[in-house]
């Protein structure tokens, strides 16, 4: 029968095969049941090809040949134009041109051109010019940051090839974490948040290409008391490169010259805390997060919850549901913005600002008006 492929175009014949050999095709890789929201869904040939050729061209995006059958490496799979963000369901986190919009991730586009505006991954940019392999923070990486493996932040990181890292994760249905859409405990890489190994959170089934106060991912953290990151947390999963990069003590003494530590994990801070509750603080200008009186999800300044029972709407309702975390304020791939930022940080003005509670006032309340 003849074809058009959703991909390319193109039309092709395929020719027939056995009812056995197509069930078992279809089964392995294509009709799997519809579990969590990690597991990819949709037609094979999106992702796949057979023999990697059709009509004499190659059928991956580049001429390269990339291993298990696929039409191209993480970095090609999720590359696509300035409005395509979610082409047959694949989560576009690298585009040709600066998009106007991103999943909740962020883009690499800017670090293509611009070291500070995203991560330095092997495939979308060469090494840092200021940094080489050393994340802020951390120790030097044996080698360039990758999307999985050993030098990335996806899949098994004990493995250092990335398809290894990776492999199995991709078609495996997860279990729902409590019976919640979309919630995974980190009991394994399937039952990851994103296949960030061990941890926990709820998936948003569009990777917040729509967003709001009531629909977005929900990310996992604990209110730490002491410098040493809380296993599952988002944040602890930054931590595994970056170190103690918001430890609030000696952590960094070494290099805080004529600071002293008298605190932990107390005010007044030398670093901006993550893992840490606004909940406890919130008599002072965060209990305004989202709204006097409303304190609605703010999709731009997004926190953690210690509880993945459900997404929250509505925050600093108890103990534990309000956490600030890495991605509070940096986009985990990259941003039009310096440092990887949600928002413009030289436009931060306080008391000098239009007010609305927004970037960092969308926490600091009090500060810009």
């Amino acid at each position: 029968m003849r074809y058009t492929s959703k991909t390319t175009g193109s039309i092709f014949t395929v020719r027939k095969m056995s009812v056995a050999m197509a069930a078992v095709l279809l089964g392995a890789v294509c009709l799997l049941p519809k579990g969590g929201n990690a597991q990819v869904t949709g037609q094979c040939v999106n992702c796949h090809t057979m023999h990697n050729s059709q009509g004499g061209a190659s059928m991956s995006a580049t001429s390269t040949v990339y291993r298990s059958l696929t039409k191209g490496d993480c970095v090609g799979c999720h590359t696509g134009a300035a409005t395509d963000l979610t082409d047959n369901n694949i989560p576009k986190v690298n585009h040709t041109a600066a998009p106007a919009a991103t999943l909740a991730g962020g883009s690499f586009f800017w670090a293509q051109t611009v070291d500070a505006k995203g991560h330095n991954v092997k495939g979308v940019s060469g090494v840092d010019g200021v940094l080489g392999n050393t994340p802020p923070g951390g120790a030097a990486l044996g080698s360039q940051l990758t999307c999985a493996g050993t030098t990335g932040c996806h899949g098994d990181r004990a493995q250092g090839d990335e398809y290894a890292a990776l492999s199995g994760s991709h078609h495996a249905p997860p279990q729902n974490s409590g019976g919640v859409a979309g919630a995974v405990d980190g009991s394994n890489l399937v039952n990851s948040y994103r296949f960030l190994n061990g941890t926990k959170g709820i998936e948003a089934a569009d990777w917040e290409k729509t967003v709001s106060a009531a629909a977005h991912n929900q990310y996992y953290g604990v209110a730490r008391t002491t410098d040493a990151a809380v296993a599952q947390t988002i944040s602890a999963l930054c931590g595994q490169c970056h170190g103690a990069f918001h430890a609030s003590s000696a952590a960094h003494a070494a290099n805080d010259v004529g600071i002293s530590y008298s605190n932990n994990m107390t005010s007044p801070w030398v670093r901006h805390p993550t893992d840490f509750d606004m909940f406890t603080v919130k008599a002072k200008e965060y209990g305004d997060y989202g709204g006097s009186g409303v304190n609605a999800y703010v999709p731009q300044a997004p926190v953690a919850s210690n509880s993945i029972a459900a997404v929250k709407s509505t925050v600093l309702q108890i103990a534990g549901d309000a956490i600030v975390t890495c991605i509070s304020c940096h986009r985990a791939h990259g941003s039009d913005q310096a440092d990887l930022l949600r928002w413009d940080y030289t436009a931060m003005n306080a008391h000098a600002s239009a007010g609305g509670n927004v970037g960092c006032f969308a926490c600091h309340t009090t500060k810009d008006t």
